[in-house]
């Protein structure tokens, strides 16, 4: 193909000559190097660049490159987490998205992806448990502990501070722990002593010594 019949995306060739005005400004008034022909800068009359956006990077429809307009919605009425202005998420159909957090970022129990709560501001809710249901001591909502999977903790108190059993010492008896390995004693190894081995005589050495 001619070189003369080569345009660049904005429909200008290689001399800067625009396709459907045959002049050097396209129907907007822009050169090929984005320049406007009234204003002599790179925006027009109303503040649009060769691309159609202004200054602050949004469209005559008021979006910007990635679509999403001054609020953060795009033209389907969605934001980058998917939820519209309602607070509805695309995918689910309800204010939960498919990780079940919330326009905010927080579950239905209130707590967010660090687990910490949205009224608290810490890891534990008014009730005094945690994102996976534990208190500070390591009891559920049902009194259960857990480590020892039972209504008392290690120390053989329950939930209300009362001892009700006695402490656990061996972690091995207790539901799903694993067994305290045994330490292996190494027999000792008997080292055999080494017998010195007599030199060899020389020949003609036994009659020097019968001599001497």
């Amino acid at each position: 193909m001619d070189q003369k019949e080569n345009y660049d995306k904005k429909g200008f060739d290689w001399r800067g000559i625009h396709r459907d005005t045959g002049t050097m400004y396209d129907r907007r008034g822009f050169d090929k190097k984005g320049t406007h022909n009234r204003t002599k800068s790179r925006y027009d009359l109303d503040g649009y660049n060769s691309d159609g956006f202004d200054v602050s990077g949004f469209d005559r429809d008021g979006f910007d490159l990635l679509g999403f307009d001054k609020e953060g919605y795009s033209r389907e009425g969605y934001n980058r987490k998917g939820f519209n202005r309602n607070g509805i998420h695309r995918d689910t159909n309800n204010k939960y998205n498919p990780d079940s957090f919330d326009s905010f970022g927080f579950n239905k129990e209130g707590f967010d992806k660090n687990g910490n709560h949205i009224e608290t501001k810490s890891k534990f809710d008014p009730d005094g448990y945690n994102s996976e249901g534990f208190d500070n001591r390591g009891f559920d909502r049902n009194g259960i502990h857990i480590i020892t999977w039972d209504r008392f903790d290690l120390l053989g108190f329950d939930k209300d501070g009362n001892r009700i059993a006695p402490p656990v010492e061996d972690l091995s008896k207790i539901a799903g722990a694993n067994p305290v390995k045994k330490k292996q004693t190494k027999e000792p190894v008997v080292k055999h002593k080494k017998i010195k081995k007599r030199p060899k005589r020389k020949r003609g050495q036994e009659v020097i010594d019968n001599f001497i």
